[in-house]
């Protein structure tokens, strides 16, 4: 081969390192003497103008990876096979990066490696994305368990307020359709919560066109499991409402409010379902599913305090809750 041709494909294989953004590397076992290309170096975050020793590069990987570094090159090494590994490396300016490492050695006739020469990459983008994922997917596992978990609770305490087999299937059916708008809400926000108001009204939708509802408040966010709490607990309080209180009679009204007392700390925000104009209110004989979701599930996943008044011009639930606890955030 001409020099010629040697030189044009030396600077053809630069260009196309250079491209994939890859520095070269060799190391003679003898001497220890590492060579490097500034993109190597680059990596690691040394001077590109500076050489940089084995001792150097051993210095900057981090020590919970150095000792699995060592394993792996000597098993490829043992091997005689190629090299690759992945480890973390701490920049002289304090940095953390993942570097990828590829080679392949050259033997003697005893088979011991003489020099090694390869590749590296850095690839922190590509493990943070990983470990990105890898949140998710468990988070997304959290999240169908506590949605499985819900659906087996609001079964059986359907079947345990319910008569017969159709009533039992048209109320687990408006439960879980309840919990449904409220997974709509939280996708939509990417499951970062929603807004208290949102919830609400994603809630009473269906009963709006009556304009017999008010909602009101500052703004509040929710967490996920909050925002699912609350959802359902309202989506009891408006069937009742429309089965049998304000809802069910003409000239019915429902309000919903919310205030934020600042002058404790923690601040306290306080829920009021108010209403009014339905058919006279005579206390339950026994607590139902609608109940039960108000005064224990909901108490519990608020950690607040959630009181039920039967009064007789309308029922009025309120929900008093500290802004330390797991529901919000005032904004």
């Amino acid at each position: 081969m001409s020099d010629s041709i040697l030189r044009q494909t030396e600077q053809q294989l630069e260009v196309a390192l250079q491209a994939a953004r890859m520095g070269t590397w060799a190391i003679d076992f003898a001497t220890n003497a590492l060579t490097t290309s500034e993109l190597c170096r680059k990596d690691y975050g040394w001077p590109v103008s500076q050489p940089m020793t084995n001792d150097d590069l051993l210095r900057l990987i981090h020590p919970d990876d150095r000792k699995l570094r060592e394993k792996l090159i000597g098993r490829a090494l043992a091997a005689q096979q190629d090299l690759e590994v992945e480890y973390r490396v701490i920049r002289p300016d304090g940095e953390t990066v993942w570097i990828l490492v590829r080679g392949r050695a050259d033997y003697d006739d005893n088979g011991v490696p003489v020099r090694a020469q390869g590749v590296s990459l850095e690839i922190t983008d590509r493990k943070r994305a990983e470990e990105r994922q890898r949140s998710l997917v468990a988070e997304l596992n959290h999240r169908v368990k506590n949605t499985l978990a819900i659906v087996q609770s609001l079964a059986l305490q359907t079947h345990r307020t319910t008569d017969n087999p159709v009533a039992f299937m048209a109320a687990l059916n408006a439960r879980v359709r309840a919990l449904a708008k409220a997974h709509d809400l939280l996708t939509e926000n990417s499951w970062e919560g929603a807004m208290l108001k949102d919830v609400i009204g994603r809630t009473l939708d269906p009963y709006a066109a009556d304009w017999r509802l008010e909602i009101a408040g500052p703004p509040v966010r929710l967490n996920a499991e909050t925002a699912v709490a609350l959802n359902l607990a309202f989506h009891e309080l408006v069937t009742n409402a429309a089965k049998y209180g304000a809802l069910s009679a003409p000239g019915g009204a429902v309000g919903v409010t919310w205030t934020i007392d600042r002058s404790l700390q923690p601040e306290v925000i306080e829920i009021v379902w108010l209403e009014l104009g339905g058919p006279p209110v005579d206390p339950p004989t026994r607590r139902g599913f609608g109940s039960h979701v108000l005064e224990a599930g909901l108490t519990h996943e608020l950690d607040g305090v959630v009181t039920l008044d039967f009064r007789r011009e309308g029922l009025v639930c309120t929900m008093r809750y500290s802004a330390s606890g797991r529901m919000y955030g005032v904004t």
